[in-house]
């Protein structure tokens, strides 16, 4: 069973009270949120546990919310296999496009979730799709972590877009390039 999206109206209390969302939620794995730097009453959450722990249950793709998180819709474009199990996601501090990283690779949206391009995984500029962690670093550049019981490594890219990602983990880089299994992404300004 998933635990569903719960809200606190007080975090600053010393036991903030917290309150189920929607009895809908309560049987969806929700996995990640994240709200939008450039609207933030704008919100997004996605679903599935794709680590493949014992009981892992599928997700029914990403959610949004335009009023603080009173209503929430599920977005069309995403009930479908690409977003069935959903590791991360992060909304760009300027531009505001989403990213989702999901088992099949990493999507880019650049209109609010209406549709998704794959931009990040196997045949689209790396070895595998398995997305474990998306994180957007200090100077606006966007890192992925690719390898959930697989080896790929670790990417960035200034733009997001697909074909604009480098790899780090050459060997010439600051690691090396195996043993990137469960890749999470720690990001700093270097």
């Amino acid at each position: 069973m998933g635990g569903g999206l719960w809200k606190t109206t007080d975090i600053t209390a010393p036991a903030p009270a917290w309150i189920p969302v929607n009895d809908l939620f309560n049987n969806i794995a929700i996995t990640t949120i994240a709200y939008n730097p450039v609207a933030p009453l704008t919100m997004y959450f996605g679903t599935g546990e794709g680590f493949f722990n014992a009981d892992a249950i599928r997700g029914d793709g990403i959610w949004k919310t335009t009023d603080g998180g009173a209503t929430w819709n599920q977005l069309a474009s995403t009930v479908n296999a690409n977003f069935q199990y959903n590791q991360k996601i992060v909304v760009h501090p300027v531009t505001g496009d989403v990213c989702a990283g999901t088992r099949n690779g990493l999507f880019r949206s650049t209109n609010g979730g209406t549709t998704w391009v794959k931009v990040l995984g196997a045949g689209v500029g790396a070895a595998d799709n398995r997305i474990s962690d998306v994180e957007i670093g200090a100077d606006n550049n966007i890192y992925a972590g690719i390898g959930i019981f697989t080896t790929d490594g670790v990417y960035k890219s200034a733009t997001g877009n697909a074909g604009a990602w480098t790899k780090l983990n050459t060997g010439a880089k600051w690691f090396s390039y195996n043993r990137f299994q469960q890749s999470g992404v720690g990001v700093r300004s270097i």
